[in-house]
């Protein structure tokens, strides 16, 4: 009976180690955190994080650098990059959104289709005071919102109707509700003047214009700068669109030669 217990309380000590060895890897990024930021991240104590941390670093999950920051190590990155299904548009995805936030100084978003959703993979946040902010993991209904026009509106008939599939009209928040004929109206428009654009559709309060994506002619992204209801009028809507627009196409352009 006692062996049981001391059995019983040892996998329950594993499983919290694992746990809080997990909170440690989720809580590192590119700019690197000391001890005690790592600690307050996982919500454990400094000497435990110390100790899990070790292990880490001894196995390669993690590197601590010079300045006594932990940052990812190569095999979290090996394994990241091994199981993201997106890693080959990484680079495409930050430098295109980094171009764009630095002409518009608007937050901007680079998209991709997962199943019935846009999915934000990479985003570069304004640096003005009011702003709307995009985080890389960000999903939703790839029927709402500009960035999912510009998806649904450069795919095939097929695709399109494979995420319709018997839908007759959807709710947009705040608004009537839309049919699906109406936002069919509205893929082909986006798909003649070449961006999309949206108000009050994904998120109240603001507005979006997006723009595709192309590699070697194939749909990989949707490129997207999303700002705040206050700076929406005609002068702001024409930049915006001609900067998303220019900005896409000049990726397109750059990184002809990515594999996808």
């Amino acid at each position: 009976m006692e062996n049981e217990d001391k059995s019983g309380s040892d996998d329950k000590s594993g499983v919290r180690s694992v746990a809080r060895a997990l909170a440690l890897l989720s809580a590192l990024n590119r700019k690197g955190k000391n001890l005690s930021e790592m600690a307050a991240a996982a919500n454990i104590s400094v000497s435990t994080a110390s100790r899990l941390l070790g292990t880490l670093v001894a196995h390669g999950f993690a590197v601590q650098g010079s300045n006594n920051r932990y940052v990812p190590g190569l095999a979290l990155t090996t394994l990241l990059h091994e199981t993201d299904r997106w890693a080959p548009l990484r680079m495409l995805a930050a430098e295109s959104t980094s171009a764009l936030c630095t002409e518009l100084d608007e937050t901007s978003a680079f998209f991709v289709q997962f199943g019935d959703d846009r999915l934000c993979i990479d985003s570069a946040e304004s640096s003005q005071l009011v702003r709307r902010v995009r985080l890389t993991g960000e999903k939703g209904k790839i029927y709402r919102g500009a960035a999912g026009k510009v998806l649904l509106a450069f795919s095939t008939d097929e695709a399109v109707d494979e995420v319709l599939g018997d839908m007759v009209s959807f709710e947009i928040p705040g608004q009537q509700d839309r049919t699906v004929e109406e936002l069919k109206a509205e893929l082909a428009q986006t798909r003649t003047q070449g961006y999309g654009f949206s108000h009050h559709e994904s998120t109240g309060g603001s507005w979006s214009v997006a723009a595709p994506v192309f590699i070697r002619g194939k749909l990989v992204g949707a490129l997207a700068a999303v700002i705040p209801d206050h700076r929406f009028g005609q002068e702001a809507l024409v930049a915006a669109i001609e900067a998303t627009k220019r900005v896409a196409a000049e990726f397109s352009e750059t990184f002809q030669q990515l594999r996808t």
